[in-house]
């Protein structure tokens, strides 16, 4: 293990083509599950992000989510920006718990890298996206996503998806509708290993990756 600037770094094993599956929001029925059929039959890993509020409300789904061998991230409480949050506000959106956190956004600044220091958890962030809380249809994600993963130098990414809308948080609904995500997800993995790609835990991927301009955003 490697340590740069006080955040641990996980090195790869060896180098090869590899992508790594996460998805946000979460969790919010019937789309993860959907999720979780394509990943149980395709046999990919992946992380799921998510939201404490949505936790409590969805158990069922995060013990189906553990079940299947996946691994649960943490991506706050309420899924509200964190840069500029106090001590107190860190320890109630992020509660001191999970091996992984990916900030809401991607926003994130010395106060919580410091927080997660403190408690030993490892920032996770990403290469690639879907656009996927934008875009309407399979096609879109999907073609959105190629061409970010054609332009990342090296052979290895953390792909970023959705099962959930941070939109719907705190509401009555169900977060979400996420049915181009799942039939996005399929393609994705037929596609990459088709191209040699093989699709591992997030623990096989150099974590945190570089900060970098989230959502497309200037």
């Amino acid at each position: 293990m490697i340590v740069s600037c006080g955040i641990a770094k996980v090195c790869c094993v060896y180098a090869m083509k590899r992508l790594s599956l996460t998805f946000d929001d979460g969790p919010s029925p019937p789309c993860t599950e959907a999720i979780l059929a394509v990943l149980s039959y395709y046999s990919v890993p992946a992380t799921f992000f998510m939201i404490g509020e949505r936790m409590l409300a969805h158990e069922a789904t995060v013990r189906r989510v553990e079940q299947a061998g996946h691994v649960i991230g943490n991506h706050s409480r309420t899924h509200r920006n964190l840069r500029g949050a106090t001590s107190k506000d860190l320890d109630h959106e992020i509660n001191r718990w999970g091996q992984y956190f990916r900030p809401p956004g991607g926003h994130y600044d010395e106060g919580v890298l410091e927080y997660l220091r403190l408690h030993d958890i490892q920032l996770a962030m990403w290469d690639a996206e879907g656009l996927d809380w934008k875009l309407r249809t399979a096609d879109e994600i999907v073609a959105h996503l190629a061409t970010q993963i054609e332009s990342l130098e090296g052979e290895s990414a953390i792909v970023l998806l959705h099962d959930g809308d941070s939109e719907d948080v705190g509401s009555e609904q169900i977060g979400g509708n996420r049915w181009a995500t799942v039939e996005a997800t399929a393609r994705i993995i037929t596609r990459y290993r088709a191209q040699g790609f093989e699709f591992v835990p997030l623990r096989e991927m150099t974590l945190p990756r570089e900060p970098r301009k989230w959502y497309g955003q200037p």
